[in-house]
């Protein structure tokens, strides 16, 4: 006991002085864990945070590649059709240029066959009127007297039927009464 406290007051102070010593370091040590505590749960809060942030960018990152690719296909689906609409218009184009071609020709074959009859026409009126005038009046003098003969006939015909019909009624009476006389 050489070495231990030589009054009990002493050693009460030691033992006093000891106890606030380890009463400091456990109050230390427990800050320190309340800090190290609160540290770790504001990091871990952090780190959930970044997490659902970064949780809801993937989200919008794959929201924003679909709808990407959904107007991508739409386009392509745009691209498919104007081609195909390019490609009717393109062939209606041809079309009607091949319709206007052939009836360009179409035109020009009855202008040039017109031109033909006209001219042929033209080569037969000359020769009817370049023909002697004496060839004329006699093809018109033939003509007319063929006309006043088939006027003649048909003013005649009425008078023919009735002188027909009378040598009939005659020749029927005639007949007739002869047999009368030879039969009695």
């Amino acid at each position: 006991m050489a070495n231990g406290p030589k009054n009990p007051a002493e050693a009460e102070a030691g033992l006093k002085a000891v106890q606030d010593a380890v009463g400091g370091a456990v109050a230390a040590q427990q800050r320190s864990m309340g800090l190290a505590q609160d540290w770790s749960e504001s990091l871990i809060e952090t780190y959930r945070s970044q997490a659902e942030s970064y949780r809801a960018l993937t989200d919008a990152m794959s929201s924003s590649m679909t709808a990407l690719q959904r107007t991508l296909e739409s386009q392509e689906e745009t691209n498919r059709a104007l081609k195909e609409s390019l490609d009717s218009y393109r062939k209606v184009v041809e079309s009607a240029s091949e319709t206007q071609e052939r009836n360009m020709e179409l035109v020009e074959n009855f202008f040039g066959n017109l031109v033909e009859t006209l001219r042929g026409q033209l080569e037969s009126s000359r020769s009817l009127l370049l023909e002697p005038a004496a060839q004329q009046q006699e093809f018109f003098q033939n003509l007319t007297q063929e006309w006043m003969e088939a006027y003649v006939k048909l003013l005649n015909s009425p008078l023919e039927f009735y002188r027909a019909s009378a040598e009939r009624a005659r020749g029927e009476t005639e007949g007739g009464a002869g047999s009368r006389v030879s039969g009695s």
